[in-house]
């Protein structure tokens, strides 16, 4: 770890900072929206705006303004005068910061890495977003580690550390963010190590680090959950839902019964912590829902029933999730389907039969479980209530996050269909379509009454919070595809699509 001088650090404790920013985001009915979006998913890590008032229609064609960008995931931050974000283009690796007024780049710093990460084709090894306090912004890459940059683009210090390993060389995802003077990084990995890591983020040094010894890779992003003036840390990782103590990092509780990879984030309200995760696979519901059997019958020469494994092309692969158009690389399953069929050949015949197929999809299916869980922190098992108060099985998103706003939890899945929850209750209180479909990769963003739904395909569909049944409000297709979470600040939306950065507001 390298530590770099400077000279004009604010000198303002990090935790004061943090009380600002969380003063700010609570501003109702002054007019003045909050003014910073410092880190994913905004200044308490929820995607709520409060006070903003942010457009309701908006294109390409009537942005503020909008400015070319090299590709990348990072989700836009705001701080001040700066927006950062990150970006990869052949290989190369940068830290970026644009001027907020105008969109025009400010500077750009190449990352040193030797070499960068594998990732999946739908990935990007710019996916974390930046973290920014008063003094610096804080970037994160799974090919090289932690860097701080002043927001004048002065190296402050860095902290090199090992890429994560995903199995299905998936790459990283998970997000530094802003706790106190602390900066708080999850890395959990395939390969042994996981571990929960702390830095004291105006110096880069070590504040504590929590080994997760029974934790796989994951890209969820942790949040800090209040706690009625207790704060916690929360992460969702393989399996477990788990949170952490900020002054030492000792685990302060746990609720297991989760899928074995978990990509969203925690949302949270007052007493209760919402957390969730589509199965194995992208798998949304208890059934799989990709093709199977009847797709491979057109294999079976003589209708006999069976499949001959010979007969299936070596290069074959089934459809993992019908919900994403033609042509996406999570569409496909990434791996041949005789080798399956194969493993399936109990009696070692060379075919395989609808019986064999749904022997093993059922064993497939009892490896976990899509569901999301409103947790109740800190509540005992034996004494008081228990530690969950309800969970929903049914139409969970693998990547999008939930947003918890006006006490509703919005979910949204491939296919473009939206699950709103009385978060109280959990009980349905409607799930439709929102005529958008494709896949769904941003987490939604809420301010105003709305909730923000932006699309793959690059349509960012608004809905009415408050009625209890859908209410789309405005339909916003930008024409480029928008994999990154907006951000919301002063009033203004900010939305990062496959070629631009734009900045939207109300006319």
């Amino acid at each position: 770890m390298k530590v770099f001088p400077t000279q004009s650090w604010p000198r303002i404790a990090g935790t004061r900072i943090w009380m600002q920013i969380l003063a700010l985001s609570t501003l109702t009915g002054s007019g003045l929206g909050q003014p910073f979006w410092p880190q994913f998913r905004g200044p308490t890590g929820q995607g709520v705006a409060t006070g903003a008032r942010p457009p309701l229609a908006f294109s390409m064609t009537n942005a503020l303004w909008a400015t070319a960008l090299p590709p990348g995931h990072s989700s836009p931050c705001v701080w001040g005068d700066r927006i950062f974000l990150s970006s990869c283009e052949t290989n190369k690796l940068e830290c970026r910061a644009y001027e907020r007024a105008s969109g025009r780049l400010l500077w750009a710093k190449p990352v040193p890495a030797e070499k960068i990460e594998a990732t999946h084709p739908f990935n990007n090894p710019a996916a974390a977003t930046p973290a920014a306090d008063a003094a610096h912004v804080v970037f994160y890459f799974g090919s090289y580690g932690l860097l701080a940059y002043t927001h004048d683009g002065r190296l402050a210090w860095e902290r090199k550390l090992p890429a994560p390993v995903s199995r299905g060389n998936y790459g990283s995802a998970s997000s530094p963010i802003l706790c106190g003077d602390l900066l708080v990084q999850a890395l959990d990995t395939d390969e042994g190590g996981s571990r929960l890591l702390a830095l004291n983020r105006a110096t880069g040094e070590t504040a504590w680090e929590t080994p997760r010894p029974l934790f796989s890779c994951g890209w969820s992003t942790p949040v800090v959950w209040p706690g009625n003036g207790k704060p916690q840390i929360v992460l969702l990782g393989s399996k477990k839902l788990t949170a952490y103590a900020p002054a030492d990092g000792k685990e302060l509780w746990s609720v297991a019964g989760f899928p074995l990879e978990t990509s969203p984030s925690p949302a949270f309200d007052d007493q209760q912590v919402f957390a969730g995760s589509a199965g194995i696979g992208g798998r949304s519901n208890p059934k799989f829902e990709g093709s199977g059997w009847a797709e491979l019958l057109q294999f079976d020469s003589n209708q006999d029933g069976k499949i001959q494994i010979t007969e299936v092309p070596e290069s074959y692969r089934l459809v993992q999730r019908p919900q994403l158009p033609v042509g996406h690389p999570g569409r496909i399953l990434p791996f041949p389907v005789r080798g399956m069929l194969e493993g399936m050949d109990k009696d070692k015949d060379g075919a395989a039969t609808k019986e064999e197929w749904d022997l093993a999809m059922g064993e497939f299916e009892q490896m976990d479980a899509p569901v999301v869980m409103a947790v109740r922190p800190g509540a005992e098992k034996n004494d008081g209530p228990q530690p969950v108060a309800w969970k929903v099985l049914r139409g969970i998103p693998e990547i999008p996050s939930p947003v918890c706003y006006q006490g509703k939890l919005f979910l949204v899945r491939d296919g473009g269909l939206v699950q709103c929850l009385a978060a109280d209750s959990g009980s349905v209180i409607y799930q439709e379509r929102l005529g958008v479909t494709g896949g769904y990769a941003a987490s939604p963003v809420a301010a105003d009454g709305r909730v923000y739904f932006a699309s793959q395909s690059g349509t960012i569909t608004v809905i009415d919070a408050g009625a209890n049944q859908l209410k789309v409000l405005a339909t916003n297709a930008l024409g480029e595809s928008i994999t990154a979470t907006p951000a919301m600040a002063d009033d203004k939306l900010y939305v990062r699509t496959e070629k631009h950065l734009f900045a939207f507001v109300a006319r």
